[in-house]
């Protein structure tokens, strides 16, 4: 009796044992549930939600053209998914199951698309949810044809709320100065000065201290139809404190023949405004798009370049300069752009400069007589009354 009794406990026990690893392999497995999305005018989010977490390292991911995979290892499915997306950048989204442990997902874009893919945590009520926000390359732009004879600029001060942009002293938590302060202080002088003329509307991004998403700003300058887009900011270079001066930046040629291939891609859905009228960009249409962008942005340069010279100290103003870097708001075809550097903040001479009420009313005016020069000799063209 005692030798069935010791039996039948080293039976249980070993069963008990080896359940375990079967047991904590089932809880690290995830297993994706439902598919989800919203739309903002910034991008679209797609969540897969899960039962249980997807360590990103299990997740590669995989673009061919207009397709966007997901494979996902350590993580099933609990039956294949499929979802259609009321979005203009995604159509569909299908969650295949492979194995128990391996899932695949295919993200079909309606364009090619810049997207992120990232894992939040479960919290409270929501699950752990796999996350792909999904970016258009440009803002499409639907605008009005122009009643009156008013020319448009967008300006748009640099940063804001949580993004303070360049700070002094560098990597402060309490810096006694900001980039977000000093671009809103010049912009706020540049449009009290442009609203003197008649013929002039002046659109802002933002007029207090508030977070404007890059491509939110795009949109504004998008759906205002604008004639100029200028962005003020304020640059930083701790390793070389002898820099200092105002510097106006253009898409250099390689941004703009990136644009340009990108822009062909997309071209069904931006809209291209002008003078006369609005219409769809076609592909014939594209490089025409692109380069008088390109010529339209180094003369906005030009004249602001001209107006700061004769406005502050010759020896102050850097002069123009190609931007090489991605900035989606100086690349779009169909609008003039230009991004101001109004110093450093890491230079001591520019540093005091850049926060006296003086020195800025020196740079709002060079700013705002380049732009109406700039605005006054597009009247050429006729409008549409």
């Amino acid at each position: 009796m005692e030798g069935r009794r010791e039996l039948l406990k080293t039976l249980l026990g070993s069963i008990f044992m080896s359940s375990i690893p079967y047991q904590a392999l089932a809880r690290k497995r995830a297993v994706i549930y439902r598919i989800r999305y919203s739309n903002t005018t910034d991008r679209t989010r797609l969540v897969l939600d899960c039962k249980g977490e997807v360590d990103r390292k299990n997740i590669k991911e995989h673009l061919s053209g207009k397709v966007l995979w997901l494979d996902i290892r350590n993580t099933g499915a609990v039956r294949k998914l499929t979802r259609r997306i009321k979005s203009p950048l995604v159509s569909e989204v299908k969650v295949i199951p492979i194995t128990s442990s391996r899932t695949k997902v295919k993200v079909t874009f309606k364009e090619s698309h810049k997207f992120k893919i990232f894992g939040l945590r479960s919290c409270g009520s929501k699950p752990f949810r796999i996350v792909i926000d999904v970016f258009p390359e440009f803002v499409p732009i639907s605008c009005q044809v122009r009643k009156f004879p008013k020319r448009i600029v967008v300006l748009d001060p640099g940063h804001g709320g949580k993004d303070p942009g360049a700070v002094w002293p560098p990597r402060s938590k309490h810096p006694k100065i900001r980039e977000k302060d000093i671009t809103l202080s010049i912009a706020l002088k540049v449009r009290k000065y442009l609203r003197k003329s008649p013929d002039i509307k002046v659109v802002m991004t933002r007029t207090r201290d508030t977070y404007v998403p890059l491509l939110k700003r795009a949109e504004i300058a998008a759906k205002s139809c604008a004639d100029a887009f200028v962005s003020i900011h304020a640059d930083s270079m701790p390793n070389y404190p002898q820099w200092s001066g105002v510097t106006v930046f253009k898409a250099s040629p390689s941004l703009f023949a990136k644009a340009q291939r990108t822009a062909k891609e997309v071209a069904k859905r931006v809209k291209l405004c002008s003078d006369v009228m609005c219409w769809s960009i076609s592909p014939l249409l594209i490089n025409m798009a692109t380069t008088v962008t390109f010529a339209e942005s180094s003369r906005l340069a030009r004249y602001i370049v001209d107006n700061l010279k004769a406005q502050v100290n010759d020896d102050l103003i850097n002069g123009i300069k190609d931007m090489h870097r991605n900035i989606v708001v100086l690349k779009t075809p169909g609008r003039p752009a230009v991004l101001i550097e109004s110093g450093f903040l890491t230079n001591s001479l520019d540093r005091r400069r850049l926060t006296k009420r003086w020195y800025q009313e020196e740079i709002a005016k060079g700013i705002a007589r380049g732009i109406e020069e700039y605005l006054n000799s597009l009247n050429k063209v006729a409008f549409v009354r």
